[in-house]
């Protein structure tokens, strides 16, 4: 399931904390007070108490500096970067002249002359480049950014022409015709608006001769590397929209929840399809993928305030403002810098909340008993973009050593510190509480401390505390339920070689709720950080999808399987590949395979030297013939062959994803796992799966 969480949690106790942590212990033992602290902490049954408990100490307020920290705009060097890319085009250098202007255009402040300038020095570049679309975007935005009117003529004249080579006919002449009105505002001699108006009028004429458009050009397509989102098999359950209505939401036999299959399910059909209630780019992309969506970027749009990170739309940039960048922005290397991802990425959802829907939640109580339709709304519908339903997930805090929960509570009052400092809970309440307590190290009686302050002081404490409450809750959270959000980088000349790069944290509400197996029937791939899962075996009604934890049986032995599962999700794996303790790649079976009986299912074994016509069952002593399966597999096994190799060598047409599927889905149907040729063709099947989704060429490619 969590693929990227073995990595991200290790980042948890980061050198940030562990000095915020060794500085209060040293503190705390210096006065003397160290012991009562943990006392103190230890009775704390809930999250609201544990934050409450460490952000009564003064101490904690010294050691938590905020302070704004992220990449400012630079008007100076924006133009000396659009200086740059002006000779990068002149000598014709175009892709380093546009990479220059990209960057100009990061950096020069929303209200400045340059940004309109690199826009349209951008535009110009790709129009000689023959990258139409992208050229007509930018010059969009120019026009936006308030592009000197006097020269709008040279931008409806661009547009004409891209529009032209596009086969836009009736776009062309209409742009033709703004280019001859915008020059009553042109600041040009008479002699030159002369001849401007011929070559329009010519150009007009000209357009008579296009045919029909070559190609379309969606604006919403240039800034993705991925092909059309697929839509859910059977359509979406009315229980849970983002799932499809081939699975429902139950409780398993060890009364956690889990998703199972309401009918028979096919390999290949699209299960989920879900939008995150919060992701969180790794930082090394800020610059290469949108903010909000994760898609990498062709054609970036930067943050009006910063230079720290990009957007792939106007309508990605204002949803992220809106919802999380406006308190983010001048604190973003604080957060990033500082922060393992997951927290970070906990801070984000509640942002994404918001604080009226904080304020109803109250964190007070511990780890609840999940019931089947926890963080259902009052429709009944489980939703992905409701914060309940990511609220309802497990946590594990009752599992959890002291260290743990103190480094986990500290991580919360550092980002709810942030919060106060970007004036998260209003104007009215920015003043900073801590000023209040007392000039000693050690813990404030609760009580005292709250009545000594005013009523509308103790409401905000109480506020703060909740809100704290959530976001330690959301950290303990996530190491159990976030999904990475990823990218396949394609090598060309080795295929083979490609790998899957980690872009993201999200957090998938549907999604987390599937369960783990080292042997999982879903595999999962993102489209920008959308998430689709498809079924990778078949799976009959009644039986629970299942999902991997990045402990899969064939690239990682029993004993480490089992460690790191119990370390992070707190449970010890029972699946079939670790009861049986099946072998990792190399020493699975691939010559003789173990049929299934037709009757009940258990295992037939081939024997040599046998009649195939009168096999019996080991397990319930029914003689069958098999020799019918194993000559049809045996007629399907060059075909099969001829698309395994060339899958690998990179050929994913729907031919060779056809071919995989066919015989995918009948050896899995007739042979026991675990089997090389169905780890082979279940490999190769996602292989194609991974080039639909996010892909791009590798560096080294």
């Amino acid at each position: 399931m969590k693929d990227i969480l073995l990595i991200i949690s290790s980042q948890m106790d980061s050198a940030h904390v562990r000095n915020i942590v060794d500085q209060l212990t040293h503190r705390l033992v210096e006065s003397g007070e160290y012991n009562s602290f943990v006392a103190e902490f230890s009775k704390c049954s809930t999250n609201y108490e544990r934050i409450q408990c460490v952000y009564n100490l003064p101490l904690i307020h010294c050691l938590i500096e905020i302070k704004e920290n992220y990449r400012p705009k630079s008007k100076r060097h924006a133009e000396v970067l659009r200086a740059e890319g002006n000779k990068l085009f002149k000598a014709g250098r175009y892709q380093e002249a546009a990479n220059v202007y990209t960057q100009s255009i990061v950096l020069a402040p929303d209200d400045s002359d340059n940004l309109s300038l690199a826009y349209n020095n951008r535009s110009t570049t790709n129009f000689y480049m023959k990258k139409y679309s992208l050229c007509l975007q930018d010059i969009e935005m120019a026009f936006l950014h308030n592009y000197p009117v006097k020269n709008h003529y040279k931008l409806f004249q661009r547009i004409g022409r891209c529009m032209y080579y596009m086969c836009r006919k009736e776009e062309a002449i209409q742009a033709f015709q703004q280019t001859i009105a915008a020059l009553d505002q042109a600041d040009i001699g008479l002699e030159e608006r002369t001849v401007m108006i011929t070559d329009m009028n010519k150009a007009i004429n000209q357009c008579s001769s296009i045919g029909k458009p070559t190609f379309e050009f969606p604006m919403a397509s240039l800034n993705c590397c991925h092909k059309a989102i697929p839509k859910l098999s059977d359509g979406p359950s009315k229980e849970v929209p983002c799932l499809s209505d081939r699975a429902e939401i139950r409780l398993d036999k060890y009364g956690g929840r889990g998703l199972f299959a309401k009918r028979d399910i096919e390999i290949g059909e699209t299960l989920i399809v879900e939008t995150p209630f919060a992701s969180a780019l790794l930082k090394e992309f800020n610059l290469t993928h949108c903010q909000y969506c994760c898609n990498r970027l062709v054609l970036l749009l930067p943050c009006k305030s910063c230079s720290g990170v990009v957007f792939c739309s106007l309508s990605c940039r204002e949803a992220c403002w809106e919802k999380f960048h406006w308190a983010e922005c001048r604190v973003l290397e604080n957060i990033q810098d500082s922060r393992g991802d997951l927290s970070f990425l906990s801070s984000r959802m509640i942002l994404t909340a918001g604080l009226g829907v904080l304020d109803e939640m109250q964190e007070g109580t511990g780890e609840l008993h999940v019931a089947r339709n926890a963080g259902f709304n009052k429709e009944g519908v489980y939703q992905s973009n409701d914060y309940a339903s990511a609220h309802s997930l497990v946590n594990h805090a009752s599992l959890r050593t002291f260290q743990d929960l103190l480094n986990r509570t500290i991580s919360a009052v550092y980002f709810l510190k942030h919060l106060e400092f970007v004036g998260f809970f209003t104007q009215k309440n920015r003043k900073d509480i801590s000023q209040h307590s007392s000039s000693g190290h050690g813990v404030d009686n609760s009580e005292d401390f709250l009545s000594s302050l005013r009523s509308d002081e103790q409401s905000l404490l109480k506020q703060k505390f909740n809100v704290g409450g959530h976001i330690l809750r959301n950290i303990m959270m996530l190491p159990c339920n976030a999904h990475e959000v990823s990218e396949f980088s394609l090598n060309f000349e080795a295929p083979a070689m490609s790998a899957t790069v980690e872009l993201a944290a999200a957090i998938y509400p549907v999604l987390s709720l599937i369960n783990h197996s080292c042997d999982p029937s879903v595999v999962r791939h993102s489209f920008g950080n959308i998430c689709v899962a498809r079924a990778i075996r078949s799976i009959k009604a009644g039986e629970e999808l299942k999902d991997n934890y990045g402990a899969l049986y064939p690239t990682m032995d029993l004993a480490t399987r089992q460690t790191n599962l119990q370390s992070q999700y707190f449970f010890t794996c029972q699946c079939e590949a670790c009861a049986s303790d099946w072998p990792q790649y190399f020493n699975i079976p691939f010559e003789l395979p173990v049929l299934r009986c037709s009757s009940c299912n258990s295992h037939v074994e081939i024997r040599t030297g046998h009649h195939l016509q009168n096999t019996r069952c080991g397990q319930c002593g029914k003689t069958q013939d098999i020799e019918n399966t194993l000559r049809r597999m045996s007629e399907m096994e060059p075909e099969y062959r001829h698309a395994l190799t060339t899958v690998i060598d990179g050929d994913t047409s729907e031919k060779n994803v056809s071919t995989l599927l066919s015989f995918l889905q009948y050896v899995e149907a007739r042979v026991h796992r675990p089997w090389r040729d169905i780890n082979d063709s279940q490999e190769a099947f996602k292989q194609c799966l991974n080039m639909q989704a996010n892909c791009f060429p590798s560096p080294l490619s």
